[in-house]
């Protein structure tokens, strides 16, 4: 029986400082976009991206402690989600790094193709399992609100290959600015929409 006790333990203490260390080396990655404050603008594109990774693992922070504090017991599938959670800090970390290079080795094109929608899909992933364990209707709002998120993630994947295609795969240029720079809005928009309207199912369900 401690043994029982102690291991979920012992997973929810390894997400705790697993996101301490990669949001760490986040800020060390991301300093030189960042530091000095002025230097923002002239490097807008991935400033924006930087702002999409953070407000996503901050945000997924403040959720996984509110349902820390909702469902007490950690569920029969702790381990399953640990693993999750890695995924997500190692996209996380991918967007930053994406986000942090502007000399060699353009990755934002990677974060609209692939991490985003391997972001909602982990996210669908997860509340299927929270819905498997605790048969929560909250959970079960979730669960469908993020496979809707993961469906319009795809779209805007497949969007911007197309449009990729039609600038003849540029990855420089006005051209290619411009269209990077508004898929990194459009996604940022994406993952506040999809932030706020969690909470406000939240806020809902701890009102009723």
């Amino acid at each position: 029986m401690e043994k029982r006790v102690k291991l979920p333990e012992s997973f929810k203490l390894g997400i705790i400082i697993a996101y301490a260390i990669v949001i760490a080396l986040s800020i060390d990655s991301s300093k030189t976009i960042f530091i000095p404050f002025y230097s923002i603008p002239g490097h807008l594109l991935f400033a924006t991206v930087l702002f999409y990774g953070y407000f996503v693992i901050i945000t997924g922070w403040i959720e996984f402690y509110s349902l820390l504090q909702r469902f007490e017991h950690q569920g029969r599938s702790v381990f399953r989600k640990f693993v999750i959670d890695l995924g997500i800090l190692f996209l996380f970390y991918y967007i930053i790094v994406g986000g942090s290079n502007t000399d060699e080795g353009y990755l934002i094109p990677d974060v609209y193709l692939f991490i985003t929608p391997l972001l909602y899909f982990l996210f669908t992933l997860k509340d299927m399992y929270g819905v498997r364990d605790y048969q929560d209707n909250m959970l079960i709002k979730y669960r469908n609100m993020s496979r809707n998120f993961l469906f319009i993630s795809i779209l805007i994947s497949l969007l911007y290959l197309s449009e990729t295609y039609a600038t003849g795969f540029q990855s420089f240029g006005a051209i290619a600015f411009y269209r990077d720079l508004i898929f990194a809005f459009l996604v940022l928009s994406l993952i506040v929409i999809y932030r706020i309207m969690r909470w406000r199912l939240s806020n809902t369900a701890v009102a009723t």
